[in-house]
């Protein structure tokens, strides 16, 4: 909604400066502190409320939902720490500073919701079988409903702070903010219920259902932090943004091989740009460290750009290529080609060289395979060939 977006900014800018330069270190680093004190403050208070609220109703599912608020302060804690150590610079044991601990806040996440799983499971079962009764009154469900609207509006905010940066540790505390409120509508609901039906036991039911819910959260928690930190494949947009960028400068006509590692606060970027030959190699040096500046000014980080010479091609090899085309496009798992060449073994002799690109779904132990029988087709096709030399790209490289 537009007024959420328009009070979420304006709080925002109260906090961070440059709030719109969120591609630069500082300001994410901002971003991710003040989406962490927020939640803490406000954690902390719903969760003395509901401990209060718990102990003197007796309802194991109203204690629940306050040690799930207490996971979630554990979550805010380990967010903000998580940006503190990112805003450390880099040191000799680590070059490339401390980025991707912004990845392990989750990891780390997904552990406390699954502890919490586990007891709030243990008492609920006990409460489920053994049922003891419920203080109740009047007061209390309104006062729970308050939490939940606290609650929204953190979400909201939260949100909108880890959406500017795209950060999945920012969001991903966000996104526990309304399972504790769907949690504590959950438990209302409950209380209702149990009071008004005199069944105790519901109480302890609802209590299995959010520890059910804890270790779902726990396991999808952990399973999505740990691709970030194995390697995150970068987004089509970014490598278009990359490849548009390289493009931009006089003298590339292309771009290929593009490599992206992502360490949260900076980026090491590798790529392969086609540059005519006619240039010579000084100047081709010249356009390459144009190309890996305006790369570094752009994403930050650091840049490295390999020259790739454009060859004048002749009729002769043009018509080669042309034969080579139409093989390429029988096969479905291959894509493209490029950096196509044709070397003279001998005067009745040639060898055909080029790079690979398969699709996505491919597995990498076909590659050799799928290189030997293009190699194979090539041969059966094009006459006078000695040999050739394919290399499939990796699927690191786009």
């Amino acid at each position: 909604m537009k007024v959420w977006e328009t009070t979420n900014r304006a709080l925002a800018n109260c906090f961070i400066s440059d709030l719109d330069n969120t591609t630069h270190k500082k300001v994410r680093i901002q971003y991710g502190l003040l989406a962490a004190w927020v939640s803490i403050v406000v954690t902390i208070i719903l969760f003395a409320l509901k401990m209060i609220l718990g102990i003197m109703s007796g309802s194991i599912s109203v204690v629940a939902t306050a040690f799930h608020v207490l996971s979630h302060l554990a979550n805010s804690i380990i967010l903000l720490v998580s940006f503190w150590v990112t805003s450390k610079p880099s040191t000799a044991k680590t070059p490339f500073g401390h980025g991707r601990m912004e990845h392990v806040a989750p990891l780390v996440m997904s552990v406390f919701l699954f502890v919490s799983g586990i007891q709030i499971g243990e008492r609920s079962m006990h409460q489920a079988l053994e049922p003891h009764p419920i203080h109740y009154w009047s007061a209390l469900p309104w006062i729970l409903l308050v939490t939940v609207l606290v609650k929204e509006w953190v979400r909201q905010f939260v949100r909108f702070l880890g959406k500017h940066v795209d950060s999945h540790a920012i969001l991903s505390n966000a996104f526990h903010q309304r399972i504790e409120a769907i949690s504590t509508l959950t438990v209302i609901a409950g209380l209702l219920v149990g009071h008004y039906y005199h069944r105790p036991e519901v109480d302890g039911y609802i209590g299995l259902f959010l520890s059910a819910w804890l270790l779902y959260l726990g396991y999808t928690h952990g399973r999505e932090a740990t691709i970030p930190l194995l390697g995150k494949a970068p987004s089509r947009e970014m490598i278009r943004r990359v490849r548009e960028t390289a493009k931009s400068i006089d003298g590339i006509e292309d771009v290929h091989e593009v490599i992206i590692h992502d360490y949260g606060s900076m980026y090491s970027i590798s790529l392969h740009t086609e540059i005519p030959e006619k240039y010579g190699p000084a100047r081709m040096h010249d356009i390459a460290e144009l190309c890996e500046d305006k790369l570094r000014e752009t994403f930050g980080g650091e840049v490295v750009c390999h020259t790739d010479p454009m060859l004048e091609k002749t009729p002769e090899i043009e018509a080669i290529e042309g034969q080579f085309s139409e093989i390429i496009e029988q096969d479905a798992k291959i894509i493209s080609y490029h950096d196509f060449r044709v070397v003279a073994e001998s005067p009745e002799l040639i060898i055909i060289l080029a790079d690979i690109d398969v699709a996505e779904e491919v597995p990498e132990n076909e590659f050799e395979s799928i290189a030997a029988n293009l190699e194979a087709r090539v041969m059966s096709v094009i006459s006078n060939v000695a040999y050739c030399g394919f290399y499939v790209t990796p699927k690191f490289a786009y």
